[in-house]
């Protein structure tokens, strides 16, 4: 199965990345804010990944058929002298979800992660309702580790995330 490619985000991106990252889904699920992004939060986060040496990697999820960008992987807070980093995913293109594409972009990070950077151990974290991912991460071959017990506050009740992680020789990708 090879439908999809990570690629290197431009700046032209950014329209679509704003768009999806005001997608009140994708603020639901993902964001660390329950605010809008403006174009210039955007243009910020930007400039952090692309031209600095922060210890993150953002790929795009992109369409081998028609170089069509669907969403975003990530692998931040890399740490290669104990290697590890935290990884994240979605597809921001609503008519493009649960086609498998997510299964396909975590195993080329992944793959990225533990030949590319020699990584040891990749961790992330879930909410405890997002069921679909928790079972998607543990098909991976993701171990649940811990849970940060009502970490979130959302619509007037607290919510945990859970913490998987997988390591080097857990996955074969």
């Amino acid at each position: 199965m090879k439908n999809i490619r990570l690629r290197a985000l431009t700046i032209t991106d950014l329209p679509l990345t704003l768009k999806w990252h005001n997608q009140p889904d994708i603020i639901e699920m993902y964001a660390g804010h329950p605010f809008p992004v403006n174009e210039e939060m955007e243009r910020k986060w930007y400039e952090k990944i692309l031209t600095s040496n922060f210890p993150v990697t953002v790929f795009g999820i992109e369409l081998i058929e028609n170089n069509k960008l669907i969403g975003l992987t990530t692998l931040r807070d890399i740490n290669l002298i104990i290697r590890s980093a935290e990884t994240a995913i979605y597809i921001g293109d609503q008519n493009e979800r649960s086609k498998g594409y997510s299964k396909e972009a975590l195993k080329l990070t992944l793959n990225f992660a533990f030949n590319n950077l020699g990584l040891h151990r990749v961790f992330l974290s879930v909410r405890e309702d997002n069921v679909a991912a928790i079972g998607l991460y543990e098909k991976m071959g993701f171990i649940r580790e811990g849970i940060l017990r009502d970490s979130i506050y959302k619509d007037g009740k607290y919510i945990s995330l859970i913490i998987m992680s997988i390591l080097e020789g857990e996955f074969y990708g």
